[in-house]
């Protein structure tokens, strides 16, 4: 199925209206959006049985998921972050997070543990079928379980494995109300979240 040029600047014209409608919340409102969300998943049996689970860097507005990162930590488990392939285009790899990761900027400003030296050692690094949890940054989400990114296609491209071939883990977008619509017009190779957390609601798709 190939996107239609339509279809394409429709998605495009949405990505570029929720943006704006994210990047309005004050500092503060940003915040306490994160607590309370970070609140809201800490209390789910699948984050409280999860030993591996990844999170994102917050940029552009997207909901804070450290709060959570800091908290499974103390709870021993094994957090991991996103980290840009470095050979297979479009594609991501989960680097172990912990106070020690040496971070830097990928080539979009986001912080990611650096591979040379630490991500390329096995003991840091967890394949995706490994996870059993992962919190996933979205531009827009609908109640039915579709996610609109950024555009990039990293996380549809990384989970594009035949579900057969492995167990994926629970994936979770984490949002504001502000990203919620309706309906999503949703492609082909759009793989759907098993949840979305805001700060007020948790929505579970049938």
């Amino acid at each position: 199925m190939h996107t239609t040029s339509s279809s394409h600047n429709n998605r495009s014209s949405l990505r570029r209206l929720l943006r704006q409608k994210r990047r309005q919340l004050s500092s503060y409102e940003q915040k306490v959006a994160s607590y309370k969300a970070c609140q809201r998943v800490s209390q789910q049996a699948w984050f409280l049985n999860a030993s591996n689970l990844a999170v994102y860097m917050a940029s552009d507005g997207e909901l804070d998921p450290l709060p959570l990162a800091l908290k499974a930590q103390k709870m021993g488990k094994r957090v991991y972050l996103p980290v840009l392939h470095p050979l297979n285009s479009n594609h991501l790899l989960f680097i172990r997070f912990t106070s020690k990761t040496p971070l830097h900027k990928n080539r979009f400003g986001i912080l990611e543990p650096c591979l040379k030296g630490y991500g390329l050692e096995r003991i840091n690094s967890c394949k995706i079928q490994a996870l059993d949890l992962l919190l996933m940054p979205l531009v827009g989400f609908d109640p039915h379980g579709g996610r609109l990114g950024m555009g990039g296609g990293f996380y549809d491209r990384t989970l594009a494995v035949k579900p057969n071939q492995f167990k994926r883990p629970k994936l979770i977008g984490l949002a504001h109300e502000c990203q919620k619509v309706d309906q999503l017009s949703l492609e082909a190779w759009d793989v759907p979240l098993t949840g979305i957390v805001t700060p007020e609601e948790f929505y579970l798709p049938q």
